[in-house]
């Protein structure tokens, strides 16, 4: 039960150390509570903080930063351990490196020392606030407004469906502070917890993750300082599009992570459950539906990798970023959807872990970009001539 995942080729002694200390924690400390967390929605606090605790919070951000100067690899492996327990905990666990990323990548020296320092440490979590009502995959329909006041800024909207909303200590969220300019409009505000004029809804009422909380935020004349503003005025809609890329190879390995839960459950009912007098795992339509689930999740899990290399070495992340969010999220859906099969009725009962995986997959394929969003950037990018 504490013993690492399987590496993936080229996985050096450090991220096999990486991945032992994640392993150990989400297989002691996460794994046995994550049934009855999601029966009651039940936020995490404590394995967050614990998070920090084991240096998790800003694996790749540099150790000037507050982070441990890691590859990105070494992050993925961290996640994908996380959701190979639990999901809700791995989705509130990439929520807060999205959200970090805005301030890695486009914090000023004040905004790294505020607010980069305590999220890469540990000492803070972050969110990262996008979704409106009505905007999605279309952020040029952004409604809500930042309008300058004096030196500072008022902001009035609303946003939707944001993961840690309550819970962060800052939200990089986005507004338009250039209306009918589409998403050249936008611009990005960090926004403390605490500040006036912010409420929430409820947590939302989800099918999966339910122990990840997701909520409306509504913004009533929200003051905030001009030091909020988050690079360039008007490039928001860059600033979230960039961040956002290096974010789904995270979700690609919670993906995988839970893929291999997935088949690890499989493998093991095939063995134990008896049919004909012999355990199913002998039958050949079984061993095929197994060979699948392994054959694509090890393509998915170098897929990520290859991404995370990518990403290391500077490259524009919008095909690499795609491809693995693509690949993974959609391999993960057919592993567990297979992995239900081999259970039968056994996993199809509500309480039992495949039905809870099967629940908390399917968000996978939607947020970050659906992955019909993912398709339409490959294809763009395969469709320009190559040399």
């Amino acid at each position: 039960m504490t013993a690492a995942g399987p590496a993936i080729p080229g996985e050096s002694e450090e991220h096999a150390a990486i991945r032992e200390v994640f392993a150990g924690f989400a297989r002691r400390e996460v794994l046995p509570g994550a049934a009855g967390r999601d029966a009651g929605s039940v936020y995490p606090a404590g394995l967050v903080r614990r998070l920090g605790e084991l240096d998790g919070m800003g694996i790749s951000v540099a150790e000037t930063d507050g982070g441990l100067g890691l590859d990105t690899a070494a992050q993925l492996i961290a996640i994908e351990e996380v959701a190979y327990a639990d999901a809700a905990l791995a989705s509130i666990y990439t929520a807060h490196y999205l959200g970090l990323e805005v301030f890695r990548q486009y914090g000023d020296g004040a905004a790294r020392e505020r607010w980069l320092r305590p999220l890469a440490s540990g000492r803070a979590v972050a969110a990262f606030a996008l979704t409106e009502p009505g905007a999605g995959s279309d952020i040029g329909a952004i409604a809500t407004v930042a309008r300058q006041d004096g030196d500072g800024w008022v902001l009035s909207g609303s946003k939707t469906f944001i993961s840690n909303a309550r819970e962060a200590d800052v939200l990089a969220l986005f507004a338009s502070t250039g209306p009918g300019q589409g998403s050249r409009g936008l611009s990005a505000f960090a926004l403390p917890a605490g500040t006036p004029g912010v409420s929430f809804s409820p947590p939302q009422d989800k099918l999966g993750l339910r122990s990840a909380p997701t909520y409306t935020v509504y913004l009533d004349d929200v003051r905030l300082p001009a030091s909020a503003l988050i690079g360039d005025l008007g490039r928001g809609g860059p600033i979230a599009l960039t961040v956002l890329n290096a974010a789904r190879i995270d979700i690609a390995a919670m993906a995988n992570g839970i893929a291999r839960r997935a088949l690890d459950l499989a493998s093991r009912y095939a063995a134990e459950r008896e049919q004909f007098g012999v355990p199913i795992g002998e039958f050949q339509a079984i061993q095929i539906l197994l060979g699948q689930m392994d054959a694509e999740l090890q393509a998915a899990r170098l897929t990520a990798t290859w991404a995370a290399a990518e990403r290391d070495r500077g490259a524009d992340l919008r095909r690499a970023g795609s491809i693995a969010k693509y690949v993974a999220t959609e391999t993960c859906f057919r592993v567990v959807d297979s992995a239900l099969q081999i259970h039968g009725g056994a996993g199809y009962l509500a309480g039992s872990e495949i039905e809870r995986l099967y629940r908390d997959c399917r968000v996978l394929r939607i947020y970050e970009g659906t992955s019909q969003i993912q398709l339409l950037t490959i294809g763009r990018e395969a469709a320009r001539p190559r040399d």
